[in-house]
């Protein structure tokens, strides 16, 4: 077998394997186009976490969605929250700094490429948080994403953070209060007495690994947790029977959601509400389908609590940056831009936050085409409810850990916390842990 043949046999899961990873408990339909799933967690791996609430008792908000976009494998912070008044920076990087930043204030910029998103945090919509990361940064991807996921630095195991909220919010009653839009369900909505929706295309079924994946391995393991492991048959009869029941449900609900959402609004979004829209759409096409889908779930009647949007694009960028990191920030700018002109269309832009999230930045210093795996990155929430600016304190770019990475200033469960208590109304110490201030951001 030749070298390229075997790299192209580690990119690639195959179907029997991926589906042997996550067993019995999900039956797949596909609606005009989009396949939908309802998940669940595999009671074999159930374990203790440090905040594991009760059955549902937080209540929380239900008319307000949360949109959680990750970008994975490790978004370049000093290439999207420029440092332009810090020469180090120019030190940092001889060849990679970013020329012509959009100005935030006197010291720091957005990336050129972030023109809409520069333009609503010049309107006050915008908020940037700084120097987000955690304790002794693992430099894996999974490893360090198991940690996001979580809300677990250090340990990574357990029900994901989101997945918490839905146990101690809404239990199983509905299999629609958060949805996954991506290529695979995030290890995020994962809860112990709760289901998440994921919605993909057909091919969403036999992933290719993606290029920042460390081994097939990896992504075996981190979705190994959506099912059962061994049950005895009526388990499984009982386990299938109720999933093809609830993706039934969560479809047909999914397709009027589609069909009815922001009705009476013109603009990108309208597109999605024909058969002939959804029929044509595909995952990989463009990060703006999946955040005007995005857009019509937050329109609908019933619109979920919490929409995970993943897998648009890879973000690893050891080598070709100058070319490729410009690329990315096009695609989220075009992204977040399609997701609230849709909603402004159906002039339903109060009901939605949004915040990125990443496993971590990249390394200070360049390494000639290219930066490596770094630690702490600046995030944003942006919404028509955000109070806009900087907060956190900005990294220092001379005083660096010892892998020459940027030391964090900002907890990523301090997002968390500013999510969950300030946006959707529950008691965030419940779900991260004590010590973690929400920002004032909302």
């Amino acid at each position: 077998m030749s070298g390229l043949d075997d790299a192209e046999a580690r990119r690639r899961v195959s179907r029997r394997r991926f589906l042997t990873g996550l067993g019995a408990a999900a039956g797949a339909a596909l609606a005009t186009g989009y396949g939908v799933s309802v998940w669940q967690r595999d009671g074999t791996t159930t374990t203790k976490t440090a905040h594991q609430p009760a059955p549902p008792t937080l209540g929380g908000r239900d008319d307000r969605t949360l949109v959680v976009v990750e970008l994975a494998g490790g978004n370049d912070g000093l290439s999207t929250v420029v440092p332009m008044s810090d020469p180090a920076y120019a030190q940092l990087r001889p060849t990679l700094a970013v020329a012509n930043p959009i100005p935030l204030d006197g010291d720091f910029g957005l990336h050129p490429n972030l023109v809409k998103l520069a333009a609503r945090a010049k309107a006050g919509h915008v908020a940037v948080v700084e120097g987000v990361g955690y304790p002794d940064p693992n430099l894996s991807h999974f490893a360090s994403l198991a940690y996001w996921w979580t809300g677990n630095p250090g340990e990574g195991s357990g029900a994901g953070w989101l997945g918490r909220y839905l146990d101690a919010t809404v239990g199983f009653a509905d299999p629609l209060a958060a949805v996954g839009i991506g290529p695979v369900p995030s290890p995020a909505l994962l809860g112990d007495r709760s289901f998440a929706t994921s919605i993909t295309d057909s091919t969403g079924l036999q992933p290719t690994v993606p290029p920042w994946a460390d081994s097939p391995d990896d992504l075996v393991r981190a979705w190994s947790r959506f099912a059962p492991a061994s049950p005895d048959v009526s388990t499984v009869v009982g386990e299938v029977q109720r999933a093809i029941h609830l993706t039934v449900q969560a479809r047909g609900e999914l397709n009027a959601d589609l069909g009815n959402a922001g009705a009476g609004a013109t603009g990108p979004a309208d597109q999605l509400a024909t058969g002939r829209a959804q029929g044509n759409y595909r995952q990989s096409a463009s990060v703006a389908d999946s955040m005007r889908l995005a857009a019509r779930l937050v329109a609908a009647d019933h619109a979920p609590r919490v929409i995970y949007v993943s897998g648009l694009g890879d973000y690893d960028t050891h080598e070709g940056q100058a070319q490729r990191h410009p690329a990315l920030m096009a695609d989220l700018d075009d992204g977040v831009d399609a997701f609230f002109t849709a909603l402004e269309a159906a002039h339903v832009e109060e009901r939605a936050l949004v915040m990125t999230v990443s496993e971590f930045g990249r390394r200070a210093a360049e390494n000639g085409s290219g930066t490596d795996h770094g630690a702490a990155a600046p995030h944003f929430f942006v919404g028509a409810s955000v109070q806009g600016g900087r907060y956190g304190t900005p990294p220092s770019l001379t005083a660096l850990d010892d892998h020459g990475n940027l030391v964090h200033t900002v907890d990523f469960r301090v997002l968390y916390a500013t999510a969950l208590q300030s946006w959707l109304g529950v008691d965030a110490e419940a779900i991260v842990g004590k010590g973690f201030v929400p920002l004032p951001v909302v």
